[in-house]
């Protein structure tokens, strides 16, 4: 039975990822902040964990409680973005900023620190981070969306960086995108289902090697160039 660590599994895709890999017979460590108000999580089949990605020592309780499991995927999904949407310096949120540096830049590099040796522990391990088009420079046209563009950029730049740290343990790293897909984050009027969405990347992880580490890859399995001048929709 593989077994799978999702972040930010209470909604979204992190819930989806739950849901598909706990019916494909996977053994799911699905981590929120709040378990108990996590409704739909809790239906499933999965093991549900208190995972506060703003905490360190809530990063290193968590993989100290599945002890030696082996981790054959890591899914660092959770990621905060802006609530206001104004454009310009209006909407600038500073204590939520500060916050979505933790979850979005610094959770996913500290999270698969504290798990590289359940990660090493499988035969064909792959830890990875959701990325973004709106971290890549070029594609910014208009202002604001500070919190979420500037944390997604970092996240970018960390998972290179992490990516080569690994490569001498065999854990490929890979940045995944999802596009533009409709949950809480993305809205109603994106193009993309969730289940489709959800179910295209477990295609990617299923394929992922050492080849795809440090890389940018789309949804369909397609390489994106860290700074490419092209709106994608997301």
């Amino acid at each position: 039975m593989p077994t799978v660590v999702i972040t930010g599994a209470n909604r979204g895709l992190g819930l989806e990822f739950a849901r598909q890999y706990q019916a494909e017979g996977w053994k799911v460590f699905a981590c929120c902040r709040k378990p108990d108000a996590a409704e739909e999580l809790q239906k499933l089949e999965v093991s549900v964990c208190p995972l506060d990605l703003v905490d360190p020592g809530a990063i290193e309780a968590f993989a100290r409680s599945i002890h030696q499991e082996p981790v054959d995927l890591l899914i660092n999904n959770a990621g905060v973005n802006d609530v206001s949407k104004s454009e310009g310096f209006s909407g600038i949120e500073e204590d939520r900023w500060m916050d979505a540096f933790k979850v979005n830049v610094m959770a996913p590099v500290l999270l698969t620190i504290a798990l590289i040796e359940n990660l090493a522990a499988s035969k064909n391990p792959v830890a990875s981070v959701i990325g973004s088009q709106q971290g890549c420079l070029e594609t910014y046209e208009g202002g604001g969306y500070y919190l979420y563009r500037t944390t997604k950029a970092a996240a970018h730049a960390a998972a290179v960086i992490l990516a080569t740290d690994l490569k001498e343990r065999k854990i490929p790293y890979v940045c995944l995108r999802p596009g533009h897909t409709k949950t809480d984050m993305g809205g109603e009027d994106a193009p993309y289902e969730i289940e489709d969405s959800v179910r295209l990347m477990r295609e990617v992880f299923a394929n992922s090697t050492m080849d795809h580490t440090g890389k940018f890859v789309d949804r369909s399995g397609a390489l994106i160039p860290w700074s490419l001048n092209q709106d994608l929709n997301e």
